[in-house]
């Protein structure tokens, strides 16, 4: 008997209503328990057995019930009918088939009714139901299935082993392909050989048994019924449009005359070699049509009879890209029954240079087909079917762990950053490397204990080593200790380690406070008093910020201007009649040290520029007025607490016009018209005034022009 009968699987006989007999009938249950798929949803279970013993030709009717512990998943037909499975009644002559249909009563059994059954002359019959599918997912791997028989009659029969759950499929990859800027060539010619010697990029899948005879073909013991014999599909992702993929139409097995490999696992490059053996080996040929679920179509490549002489394999075809998506279905189309065996195929990438292309990382996965998620009988659902389950590293069965296992390794366990609040990024670096064999593709995710969004990490994934760099971004959270963890993930095979970033933002430093270094009149820059109602220059330092106010005595002054070391301001008309302030700039908050400040109320100063010709031109050397035309002069320092003259060179002249200039806050206005006896010259003009009882105060003298 196969090994594939060597799963464990319970059969419960559960008891119906019985019938009077006139001598006790007897009745054994046994099989031989097959390991079975753990990946499995049709998994075809141990054949029953029922021999039982009563009166010499005695014929009965009997009722058979079948319970398993898990669901059936046979194909269903018309009134809840299951087909495939064969009954089978030997009286001595032979078995016989038994046409009574099987009727799915519940998810998990089974019953037969209406049975004749018939006792040979001794008074014994062997009764055998045969491929009965269960859904061996839903056991755990190693653990047993109950069932039992049951009949209408009174017959005690205990529950049977028939099938143990085995992870059936291990796999194994070289590495990924990259998509890169320089390419990957194509030979002109394309098959097997020409695309190795040409040196196209590829990377090779290795498909390994769980236990020997987990991989077969439709005419093995564990396909009866079925529609096809195993089969894998392997998936891509991640691949440009302009990508091409090819693989090989025919993959021979690890026990072939010659394995088909890509070079880059244990095995030489070769299309591989192979001939049909009495014993079989295993051969795998790629599957047209098959559907995106692994099911229909055909294998392209039939394996000749037994003795028919060694083939050779070269031929690959395309994969069709979609979406940067492609997958192949291979089928097992011979194999060993007594050993396990593998599997190994180059995917080869054809992909012309491009040096705009950002490099990307693709991505393979390889499970048993056809792929379902249907565990129960089904109108419609292949068999055999499988789970999606991703198979693990198989190098523990081949024995090569040691230089493919990958291992990930970090030194550091812990990075310790800190920043004012509003400061410059802070980076912190680990490595990631791997110390083992094999391509380990790696990524890295974020999980916050304290906080949100202050930690990046660059590069987030890659292969092998790598330096890693986190920025720490102190903009927008208030100060305190914060806490990240970066979860590295080498893969299910290098596993997952964690590096703990600590960010401590501290207040920032308070800024120093203002100082006032002196105060001067806003159009000379002359230290002079300031005068209530005029505009003064406040120098200093520290003058930045978001708030930036002044005051005399507690009064606010009109700012119009700041930088770092300078203020213009307007000094509060309210001052007038006193002789000293005290003057504060208080800067977010921050005040200076009062400064004393000298009030007074006259302290001209025309301002740069400020004489304009009665035709509203600038007054300059090259641009005169003439005598008896009126001048504009516009000067700060002139209050309306007294006399204002204007004077040219040494003659007084009476404004037609003083006081305050319109639209200009600070700022005062003097019209004055040239005396007619002046000659052609430059004047020095001066602008003066004088409080009731005082000396006048005058400007400081500024060229005008006179034609």
């Amino acid at each position: 008997m196969s090994p594939f009968f060597r799963s464990i699987l319970f059969l419960t006989l559960s008891g119906w209503a019985g019938v009077v007999l006139a001598q006790p009938i007897t009745c054994v249950t046994s099989a031989v328990p097959p390991i079975v798929r753990a990946e499995g949803l049709a998994e075809r279970i141990g054949d029953i057995e029922i021999d039982c013993t009563d009166s010499p030709n005695d014929t009965l009717t009997l009722n058979f019930a079948v319970l398993t512990n898990t669901t059936i998943s046979n194909r269903l037909s018309a009134g809840n009918t299951l087909t495939g499975i064969v009954f089978t009644e030997d009286s001595g002559t032979g078995p016989q088939a038994v046409t009574v249909q099987p009727i799915l009563i519940n998810s998990n059994t089974l019953a037969f009714n209406g049975v004749p059954v018939t006792f040979s002359p001794q008074g014994a019959v062997s009764l055998r139901i045969v491929d009965i599918r269960v859904n061996a997912t839903a056991i755990p791997v190693g653990s047993a299935i109950i069932a039992s028989v049951s009949l209408n009659i009174p017959v005690n029969m205990p529950q049977i082993v028939v099938g143990t759950p085995e992870t059936g499929l291990a796999a194994a990859f070289s590495s990924s392909l990259v998509c890169a800027q320089n390419g990957s060539p194509l030979p002109s010619t394309i098959n097997f050989a020409n695309l190795i010697q040409t040196g196209t990029s590829l990377s090779s899948i290795r498909m390994t048994e769980g236990f020997a005879d987990s991989f077969q073909p439709l005419s093995s013991i564990a396909n009866l019924n079925a529609d096809s014999g195993e089969r894998f599909i392997i998936t891509y992702s991640g691949f440009p449009q302009d990508a091409t993929l090819y693989v090989p139409d025919v993959i021979a097995g690890s026990d072939a005359i010659q394995p088909t490999g890509g070079g880059d696992l244990e095995l030489p490059a070769s299309g591989g070699a192979y001939a049909p053996l009495a014993s079989g080996s295993l051969l795998l040929a790629r599957v047209a049509g098959a559907g995106t679920n692994g099911a229909g179509g055909s294998p392209i490549y039939t394996p000749g009879a037994i003795g028919s002489g060694t083939v050779t394999f070269n031929t690959v075809s395309p994969l069709g890209i979609v979406n940067g998506s492609a997958y192949v279905v291979y089928e097992v189309v011979d194999a060993n029954n007594s050993v396990v065996e593998s599997a190994q195929f180059p995917t080869f990438l054809g992909l012309a240079p491009n040096g705009n292309r950002p490099a990307s990382q693709t991505s393979a996965s390889v499970t048993f087909a056809p792929v379902s998620k249907i565990g129960v009988a089904s109108a419609t659902e292949p068999l055999p079917r499988f789970a999606a389950v991703t198979p693990p590293v198989d190098c523990s069965i081949v024995g090569d762990c040691a230089t493919y296992l990958p291992s990930l390794s970090i030194a550091t366990t812990s990075i310790q950053l800190s920043a004012p609040e509003g400061g410059a990024l802070q980076e912190g670096y680990f490595v990631v490397q791997n110390t083992g064999g094999g391509d380990m593709n790696w990524q890295i995710s974020v999980s916050y204990g304290s906080g949100s969004g202050w930690l990046t990490v660059t590069p987030t994934q890659g292969i092998n080593q790598t330096t890693v760099v986190t920025y720490a971004n102190p903009s927008g959270i208030s100060p305190g200790t914060y806490t990240a963890t970066l979860i590295v993930n080498g893969g299910q095979y290098a596993g997952t380690q964690t590096v703990t970033v600590t960010f401590v933002v501290t207040a920032p430093p308070a800024p120093p406070a203002p100082s006032i270094s002196s105060v001067v009149n806003a159009a000379s820059f002359a230290a002079v008093p300031a005068v209530p109602g005029s505009l003064s220059t406040v120098m200093g330092t520290n003058f930045t910020g978001s708030n930036i106010t002044a005051s005399f005595n507690g009064v606010s002054a009109p700012i119009s201007f700041s930088n770092g070391t300078q203020i213009n301001l307007l000094v509060p008309a309210a001052l007038a009649g006193q002789t000293t302030s005290q003057l504060v700039v208080t800067v977010n908050g921050r005040g200076s040290k009062p400064d004393t400040v000298n009030l007074a109320p006259f302290a001209p100063a025309i301002f740069s520029g400020g004489v304009i010709n009665q035709d509203w031109t600038l007054n300059s050397a090259t641009n005169g007025a003439s005598a008896g035309s009126v001048l504009q002069i516009y000067a700060t320092g002139l209050s309306s607490a007294g006399t204002i003259t204007g004077q040219f060179s040494n003659q007084v002249v009476v404004p037609d016009y003083a006081g305050a200039a319109p639209g200009f806050a600070g700022v005062q206005q003097v019209n004055l018209t040239i005396p007619v006896n002046l000659a052609a010259t430059t004047a020095n003009l001066y602008v003066c005034g004088a409080a009731q009882g005082a000396a006048a105060v005058c400007s400081v003298p500024v060229p005008v022009t006179i034609k």
